[in-house]
C-alpha cells in the first residue's frame, strides 16, 4: 500500500475530530474550555478541530489536517508523519 493510501486509511478509520484533538494534546497543544487551542504565538486561541479532524486557525485562516499540521509545524515529511499516527494508532502496514 502507498504513503497516500495508508493517509487515507488512517484518516477513515481513526482521525476523527477527538482522535486528531488527543493526537495534537499528546504533541503538547492545549485546549481551553472552549476547544480552542493555538498552533502560533497569539494572544487568544483561534485553533479549532472539526469533527471530521479537520484543523482550522481562524487568525491566520490556514486549515489542514493532522498531516498537514505535522508536516508544517513539527517539520516531519509526509512519511514520517504517516508513521507517527500508524504508531500513535498501533496500526501495521
Amino acid at each position: 500500500m502507498d504513503l497516500r493510501e495508508r493517509a487515507r486509511k488512517l484518516k477513515e478509520l481513526y482521525l476523527n475530530g477527538v482522535e486528531v484533538a488527543n493526537l495534537m494534546q499528546y504533541l503538547g497543544y492545549e485546549f481551553d474550555r472552549r476547544g480552542f487551542t493555538s498552533i502560533r504565538a497569539e494572544r487568544t486561541p483561534s485553533v479549532r478541530v472539526r469533527k471530521d479532524g479537520l484543523i482550522k486557525d481562524f487568525g491566520s485562516g490556514w486549515s489542514g489536517d493532522i498531516f498537514d499540521l505535522l508536516t508544517q509545524y513539527h517539520q516531519m515529511s509526509f512519511k514520517e508523519a504517516v508513521e507517527y499516527i500508524e504508531k500513535a494508532f498501533n496500526v501495521e502496514e
